[in-house]
């Protein structure tokens, strides 16, 4: 019953344990009742004393049904409040211990004695236990709210903080609080390299500095990895973005980390309360879009969040959900451009392009969901589409009966390192019945940071017959010596190289890359022609082939047999 009682009085359900409490004792009483009244045979059945034993059992059974009714998330929750040291344990077992004194008559004697200090050494014991008990929940306490790293508060900690502050602050417009998401870029790749406890101290040193930069180190918390997030009460935006700055600027020095040096940068997603949001949730989900915004533009940076950005956010979200079933609903759709002889304006190849016309968010541009298809891995599965399609429909032409072209097919970064692409290539050829020399793949300057792999998926392509050719050449990791030696066909001017003509800087630029292809003895084609002077040029340096909306712009499959047919036309005419 003891136990009951100090149990109601620091639990959610305290009510309905002092009615079991009541219960108990009324039980207790009544049946002290009735043993007194059975020895001294008084005891009559419908008497005061079983009124109080039904009256028992009807609080022990109410508090259990209603306990019952009680939603599961409310049962059994301790209240989180401070208990004070209780002192009753020790103070029964010394009312005990007067009272056997007492039975003595004070007179001790060996038994007494031994009784006392047995009664003693439990009161010892106790207080012992009781010490170390609470030592252990100061410790698990501190665990839960703590990360045991690096020694900043959690990610359960920045919960309730958060949430405090908030309540504290809501309604009142002129409180504002900042929220900072940190992320450090490129931690990975030294954790890869150098090891999980090179990591784990780089994390402690970055946990210091943090710390040291706002000055407050109970607002610095670790989310986990190497995430971070900062809580600033009452900021404004400009003391955010001098805070931030701060941070990028005490990052810029390196970390010592054991005979180690480390340079490393953060990327700082900033969102506002009350202008950007009123909960927790949401404050977090705005400075997590505002990171990936950084993370989006080279990092080594900060970003606050704003509506445009979270308009873009779930846009991509969507793209993201979407690009799953584009294939299925019929969404996706290849356009061909040709690329013609500039000399004599005649068609001598095609370039497919994929495009993706969404009901909902009209047509959507191939730089702005092929990136996302990456990242999500998609890929591989529109990129094997899109290869099968385009080796049907020029193999369909060419019964048709019109002059046999090669058709050009984007490969990503990702399918180039799947390990059965040039397999896949095989089977799709063997499938469509079309010759390998018919079938060209575009990669692009990436494909260089594997370059191993890189030449072994080239070689198995040029096995098989079908060409290669390296798209936007000039604008990434090319190298005149790796360039020798990878078996490709063909290199493609990006558009950026021609588009002012008028400057002289380009013009050697242009002529510079025709004339690296000719000495390497590979083919050159120009991308983005749009204007006359353009195709010009290429001709005074030698560039024979190009595409661009010049000639003609990207167009579906019928708007293409079109263009074939003319050529067909003018050929017999």
């Amino acid at each position: 019953m003891i136990n009951l009682y100090y149990l109601s009085k620091y639990s959610v359900k305290r009510k309905l344990l002092r009615l079991v409490l009541v219960g108990f004792f009324l039980q207790v009483l009544a049946d002290s009742i009735f043993a007194h009244q059975t020895i001294l045979g008084t005891y009559q059945t419908g008497g005061f004393i079983d009124v109080i034993w039904l009256l028992s059992l009807l609080l022990i059974g109410y508090s259990g049904y209603y306990s019952l009714r009680t939603p599961l998330q409310q049962q059994d929750e301790i209240l989180e409040e401070e208990v004070k040291d209780t002192f009753l344990p020790y103070i029964s077992v010394l009312i005990l211990l007067v009272f056997v004194m007492y039975s003595y008559k004070w007179e001790f004697n060996a038994l007494s004695i031994g009784f006392t200090i047995i009664f003693l050494m439990i009161i010892a014991r106790l207080h012992f236990i009781f010490k170390k008990n609470q030592r252990l929940i100061n410790e698990y306490r501190f665990l839960a709210f703590h990360d045991p790293l690096t020694g900043l508060n959690n990610r359960s900690s920045f919960k309730n903080d958060l949430n405090s502050l908030l309540k504290i602050f809501d309604g009142n417009q002129d409180r504002s609080i900042s929220l900072m998401l940190v992320d450090l870029d490129g931690f990975k790749n030294i954790n890869d390299s150098l090891g999980h406890y090179i990591g784990d101290l780089l994390l402690k040193e970055t946990a210091v500095r943090l710390q040291k930069c706002i000055g407050n180190t109970n607002m610095v918390y670790r989310l986990g990895g190497d995430e971070f997030i900062i809580i600033l009460p009452h900021t404004t935006k400009e003391e955010a973005t001098f805070i931030a700055k701060g941070i990028l600027n005490d990052f810029s020095t390196s970390f010592l980390i054991q005979e180690h040096e480390l340079n490393i940068t953060p990327s700082i997603g900033i969102t506002l309360y009350p202008q950007n949001g009123e909960n927790g949730e949401t404050l977090f989900k705005e400075a997590d879009v505002a990171l990936y915004q950084v993370k989006e533009n080279g990092r080594n940076n900060f970003y606050f969040y704003n509506s445009v950005l979270n308009d873009r956010n779930i846009r991509k979200l969507k793209i993201e959900t979407e690009i799953k079933k584009a294939i299925e609903k019929n969404q996706l759709e290849i356009f061909y451009q040709p690329k013609f002889d500039l000399k004599t304006k005649t068609i001598v190849g095609m370039e497919a392009l994929l495009r993706w016309r969404h009901p909902e968010l009209g047509n959507i541009s191939p730089f702005e969901f092929i990136p996302i298809a990456e990242e999500t891995g998609c890929i591989d599965y529109i990129g094997e589409w899109v290869l099968e399609h385009a080796c049907r429909q020029n193999k369909t032409w060419q019964d048709q009966g019109y002059p046999p072209l090669c058709v050009s097919v984007n490969a990503s970064v990702r399918q180039f390192q799947n390990g059965d692409f040039v397999e896949m290539v095989n089977r799709i050829l063997v499938e469509s019945k079309l010759k390998p020399q018919y079938l060209e793949i575009e990669i692009t300057e990436s494909i260089m940071q594997n370059i191993i792999e890189s030449k072994r998926v080239l070689n198995g392509l040029r096995a098989l017959g079908v060409k290669a050719s390296l798209d936007d050449f000039g604008t990434g990791y090319s190298s005149l010596h790796v360039l020798k030696d990878l078996p490709i066909d063909t290199i493609k001017i990006d558009k950026s190289f021609i588009d002012d003509v008028t400057d002289y800087r380009h013009q050697s630029v242009v002529k510079s890359i025709i004339d690296i292809g000719m000495n390497l003895n590979l083919n050159v084609v120009a991308e983005g022609i749009e204007r006359k002077e353009q195709v010009e040029m290429l001709l005074e340096y030698e560039c024979t082939i190009g595409q661009g909306y010049f000639f003609s712009k990207p167009v579906p499959v019928k708007s293409f047999e079109d263009l074939l047919k003319n050529e067909l036309h003018r050929t017999y005419t």
